[in-house]
């Protein structure tokens, strides 16, 4: 059932029928739950949350959605500030279902052992999954390697283009050393939905959006999806002040006056960042040229 889900991922992306539906069961299904906890007076449980070990990527896809092409030389999510973040989300949630460690490219980062490990100590029965293009399965060092096998993390690997003749000898590779890992379905097309002129309606984005429950963690506030505090690296790269006014998107974990369920209700609210959020178009996966236009990004109309 999994891999006919995975197969199908794509088609999925492109059918707000299919998306609408996907929500409604997974809301209703944690709104029953958050009644069932309130009445038990325990913490409730967050569905997702995702994380940037490192924001700058080894592989430079064109128009990345996380704008990792362009981040302006190496960013590394600071180990320190990771672990009092995470402890704090222990303290607003029983369980975070999924924690997905991606970027960027997470292996680059030397720290992502402690991060597995974080993760794992703070919600021991969480999903934790690091997200990676594959290029440096091979050479991950041991310390990595027993993060992987002591905190039962699952490697995740985004097929693209340049790891199709060698993903076999990975596969082969990961099994020897006893790392759980996924090969996910060949990525041959990306999605943009960036519209730069922000006249999009709030509501109808957030409605068929996909990423409104890819709740983002960086340095201490969460999201309701990566694009307010990342938009940061558009800016700086085409000379925008688009994210300066997305601020208020941004919750602090560390506000006295939340609890798990106050942040999970915020989370499910269109932010001002929905306006930038348009119909998808799709293109060819490839590398990111030496001089990244803003059409690489943005949906057509975009001007530079």
């Amino acid at each position: 059932m999994l891999r006919f889900i995975r197969s199908k991922y794509r088609d999925i992306q492109r059918s707000p029928v299919l998306i609408f539906l996907f929500f409604v069961v997974r809301n209703t299904y944690s709104f029953f739950d958050d009644i069932i906890k309130k009445m038990l007076g325990k913490k409730p449980t967050l569905y997702y949350v995702e994380l940037c070990v490192a924001e700058h990527c080894n592989l430079n896809c064109k128009g990345c959605a996380f704008f990792s092409n362009i981040v302006d030389g190496q960013v590394f999510y600071d180990l320190e500030q990771f672990k009092k973040d995470i402890s704090r989300m222990s303290e607003l949630f029983g369980n975070i279902r999924n924690i997905t460690l991606l970027g960027g490219e997470p292996l680059l980062s030397e720290e992502l052992p402690q991060f597995i490990a974080e993760s794992r100590k703070n919600f021991p029965k969480a999903k934790v999954r690091v997200v990676t293009n594959g290029l440096l399965c091979k050479s991950m060092s041991d310390e990595l390697i027993n993060s992987f096998r002591d905190n039962n993390a699952l490697l995740h690997i985004t097929l693209y283009k340049p790891l199709f003749k060698s993903i076999d000898k990975i596969k082969e590779y990961l099994r020897s050393i006893n790392v759980n890992f996924i090969v996910g379905t060949p990525a041959a097309t990306f999605m943009k939905t960036f519209n730069e002129k922000g006249d999009s309606d709030v509501k109808k984005a957030f409605k068929h959006c996909l990423r409104k429950r890819c709740t983002y963690l960086s340095d201490g506030f969460v999201s309701v999806c990566s694009f307010p505090i990342l938009l940061k690296w558009f800016d700086k790269q085409f000379g925008k002040s688009l994210s300066a006014p997305l601020e208020n998107n941004k919750i602090s974990i560390y506000d006295n006056d939340l609890d798990g369920f106050k942040l999970k209700n915020k989370l499910l609210k269109p932010i001002s960042a929905c306006k930038y959020c348009s119909d998808p178009e799709w293109f060819d996966w490839a590398q990111s040229e030496s001089q990244p236009k803003i059409e690489d990004f943005c949906v057509s109309g975009a001007k530079q």
